[in-house]
């Protein structure tokens, strides 16, 4: 750009030369494109300056009554006459600087083009000039035409500020018509946050409200985040529209290639040899998704060593498209949650399960030994077929809960009769026969022969009473799918109901990344050596081997053994010891043990007979080794859990912004309230900021599209490939089948209250 100023009589200045290259006088344009020609030339004199002008802008009161403004700002930012720009861009941001330090918005109006298409004159104005009705419909008399419309507002006055640009052959564009008198109050203090100019929703900021995102984080609340980070709205530089806008535009941007863009992502990590990662998909007749499952390598390591047992249970409106989502759940060394892989599904029907647990195997290389599910018929199906060979176990707690809408609330709220028969359901010490002993004088007791559901329960006892577990390894780990509506839960934390595919797929890759973050710290605190409660060598053997959390729970057990047994008898062959125990915390209930170098389990009463043995340290042959330290880290499967350490372009810079941020923040602690080290930062600062203002000064701000493209996969092509779902509904969509026992409290009649003299469901 050259400043030509004629007044300054600076020797820089180029004079600009009418002439036939730089205009063509008879096309000239009208240096006024609005319909208003009144002119403040002729009134100029006559102007009264008022005594209440701030220090932004001199207000003046003409003899007419019109008020004007004029704003003040330095000379280096004002416009003037004859000025050259390179670019009619370069010329828009030098106006738009200066509408943002005197206090107004500025925009590009129309251009007047000769016959070719070439540009003659181009209009840059206060974002307040124009007819504020200009769409709005007009009669044959010019009247406007009232009918039903939005509730919208418009800033528009017809205000005549403005800049007149005119091309100037080689030289680019000049400055021919500069109005600097405003017809409307500017902007000042506070209010000037809300100018379009200064919001600007930064590369930093998508990247945190996309961050806020993926951790369930609305833009509202992230604009708020910010707002503590910065110290105050003003330093912002965005407002809570600004971020809802940025939010919505990328799921604009996502549209009708949601499905097309997670295959995409899920394509390029299932290429990568070092990922491991593996991924299926099912559509249904019309082309949409209806299926997809996914895993990791880290994900099959630990199904691997811990996929055991397992837990599944569908949970709900984790998308937009009311998908099913279904995480297979386990339990790790540290006692805690674990993640195998996970599924989507449209509909909870037998075709869809079917395709998930073949997916599954397929991606597992085996199904697991014990499966717990819910009562649903689709899944017993599905897993009695295609996963004959696992044990399908039913969760108790939901059965359980069942009971007093079966039962009746009379008999439910019984004590006596919950408590007996509790004892007998949850009981881990039970044989078969004395479960069916308890259960039946239970039964006869309260009369409940007749009652069909508990006939239908007691006849498929087999799938959920805990008695008939007891010969399967690792049976008592899981009971119920608490661990699963647990590891719901935990994701519903991370998702929204209203997320597309993508974004779902971030927030499931952050919520993993926190789950796999925590298992490092447990990993990391089971390398301590715990204190030993008891002054017995197999506790401190126990301590070495174990995990932190498990330690603690053997501990427990090694003391019951030792403290709350009584040895009845005793007596050894030539192949084992086999002893009679006493247990005191259960009653006194008898229990026969025989140790055989076979065991592989170990309770309370086999560390009382080790104990009894005089058995230093735990045998080997009955350690397991899911529950060792580093169980994971010993694995040979963990080969394929490494990942690449070159990262791509646009992780390393999300990295590296992440930590200049931080250095910056370690900065500002360093300086504390020492005013000479805040003044170094500030001049550092402002020295960066204005060598960077200087390369990109002539970029303009990035489109829609490119922005919202830095956090999703672009679509391959315009033409979508595999159609988003279809909106599902399942159990638990609109209306239901009520209890009889709902039926009854919403059939029960009101009568009148003696005391509140109102039809109520309550007396006095």
């Amino acid at each position: 750009m050259v400043r030509g100023d004629k007044q300054s009589g600076d020797n820089n200045v180029i004079p600009h030369i009418e002439s036939s290259e730089s205009e063509d006088s008879s096309s000239a344009p009208d240096e006024n494109p609005s319909s208003d020609s009144d002119s403040s030339d002729s009134e100029q004199n006559d102007q009264v300056p008022l005594a209440d002008n701030s220090s932004e802008a001199t207000l003046v009161l003409s003899p007419n009554r019109t008020k004007t403004w004029t704003p003040k700002c330095d000379d280096k930012y004002k416009p003037q006459l004859n000025m050259h720009f390179p670019t009619l861009e370069d010329a828009y941001l030098y106006y738009k600087e200066y509408g943002r330090q005197c206090g107004f918005d500025v925009r590009k109006f129309t251009k007047k083009t000769d016959r070719l298409g070439n540009i003659l004159a181009k209009y840059m104005l206060c974002s307040r000039g124009g007819d504020p009705y200009a769409n709005k419909l007009r009669d044959r008399s010019g009247n406007y035409i009232e009918g039903p419309s939005r509730r919208t507002s418009s800033q528009r006055c017809n205000c005549r500020a403005r800049i007149t640009l005119k091309q100037a052959a080689v030289r680019g564009f000049v400055i021919m018509g500069f109005e600097e008198e405003h017809n409307h109050p500017l902007a000042t203090g506070r209010s000037k946050m809300f100018l379009r100019c200064n919001r600007n929703v930064s590369v930093a900021y998508q990247d945190f409200i996309v961050d806020c995102g993926r951790a369930n984080i609305g833009p509202t609340r992230a604009h708020s985040l910010v707002k503590e980070m910065t110290g105050s709205y003003e330093d912002v530089g965005a407002t809570i529209a600004d971020f809802k806008n940025f939010s919505r535009d990328v799921k604009v941007r996502i549209g009708d290639h949601d499905t097309d863009q997670l295959l995409s992502k899920f394509k390029t990590r299932m290429a990568s040899p070092d990922d491991a990662f593996y991924y299926d998909y099912r559509l249904d007749n019309k082309g949409r998704l209806s299926g997809l499952f996914w895993t990791d390598a880290i994900g099959r390591a630990n199904y691997d060593v811990y996929g055991d047992i397992i837990s599944f249970d569908p949970t709900f409106r984790t998308n937009r498209y009311h998908m099913v989502f279904v995480p297979f759940t386990g339990v790790d060394n540290h006692w805690k949650n674990v993640t195998f892989a996970a599924g989507l599904l449209a509909k909870e029907n037998y075709k869809n399960f079917k395709w998930l647990l073949r997916s599954f195997k397929k991606a597992m290389g085996r199904a697991p030994t014990t499966v717990i599910t819910d009562q649903c018929k689709a899944i017993k199906k599905a897993i009695s077929k295609w996963w004959s060979s696992s044990t399908h176990r039913l969760c108790m707690w939901h059965i359980m809960t069942k009971l007093p809408a079966k039962i009746g609330p009379k008999i439910a709220s019984n004590k006596k009769f919950v408590s007996k028969l509790k004892e007998a359901v949850y009981s881990d010490h039970l044989t078969p026969v004395q479960f069916e002993e308890r259960w039946e004088a239970v039964i006869a007791e309260f009369n409940l022969e007749s009652n069909q559901w508990l006939s239908e329960m007691f006849g498929i006892r087999d799938q959920w009473i805990p008695a008939y577990f007891s010969d399967i390894e690792m049976a008592g780990l899981l009971k119920t799918t608490s661990r699963s509506e647990s590891s719901n839960f935990f994701f519903q934390h991370y998702h929204d109901s209203g997320d597309t595919l993508v974004e779902f797929w971030s927030s499931f890759e952050s919520a993993m990344d926190r789950q796999r973050m925590r298992n490092a710290d447990d990993e990391k605190k089971s390398q301590k050596i715990p204190l030993t409660d008891i002054s017995l060598a197999i506790e401190s053997d126990a301590a070495n081997l174990y995990t932190m959390e498990l330690f603690y729970l053997v501990r427990e057990e090694i003391k019951s053994g030792c403290y709350h047994t009584i040895v009845e008898s005793m007596f050894r062959d030539d192949d084992c010891s086999h002893f009679k125990f006493k247990d005191v915390l259960l009653n006194d209930q008898v229990f026969e043990l025989q140790v055989l170098l076979q065991a592989r389990l170990l309770c309370r009463h086999s560390f009382a007979a080790l104990h009894q043995c005089s058995v230093k340290t735990i045998p080997r042959q009955f350690l397991k080794a899911r529950w060792k330290k580093n169980a994971l880290q010993e694995h040979s499967f963990l080969g394929s859990t490494h990942v690449d350490a070159e990262c791509s372009s646009k992780e390393r810079s999300k990295l590296k912004r992440t930590r200049a941020w931080f250095e910056f923040k370690n900065l500002m602690n360093i300086s504390g309230d020492d005013e000479e080290k805040m003044d170094i930062i500030l001049s550092n600062l402002k020295q960066i900021n204005t060598s960077f203002l200087e390369t990109t000064r002539a970029q303009t701000d990035y489109g829609l599209a490119h922005r919202a493209d830095r956090f999703i996969t672009p679509a391959e092509s315009d033409r979508v490939m595999i159609q988003n779902p279809d909106i599902s509904r399942n159990k638990g969509c609109g209306s239901r089948i009520k209890s009889s026992r709902e039926i009854s409290q919403q059939d029960r009649k009101k009568r009148k209250c003696s005391n509140c003299g109102k039809l109520v469901r309550h007396n006095a």
